[in-house]
């Protein structure tokens, strides 16, 4: 990508931090993890390195093959 989109990407990402640190919690659903600040994006980026590894692990498991697999007669 290039360098402009690399710093909105940034800004953009510390800005939705920084919403998560001081909007005030909703009170209506007052659940453990409304009181841990930016708590839905931690556990979003969480929930994609899982996935990510998880894939990683299973495309090494079923589709990797050896080196000389199509050269072994």
């Amino acid at each position: 990508m290039k360098r402009w989109r690399w710093i909105l990407l940034g800004i953009m990402t510390i800005v939705s931090l920084l919403a998560g640190f001081t909007m005030p919690p909703d009170v209506a659903h007052d659940a453990w993890w409304n009181r841990i600040p930016a708590f839905f994006g931690l556990l979003g980026f969480i929930g994609c390195l899982l996935i990510v590894f998880f894939a990683k692990s299973l495309g090494k498991l079923f589709l990797r093959k050896r080196e000389d697999y199509y050269d072994a007669d």
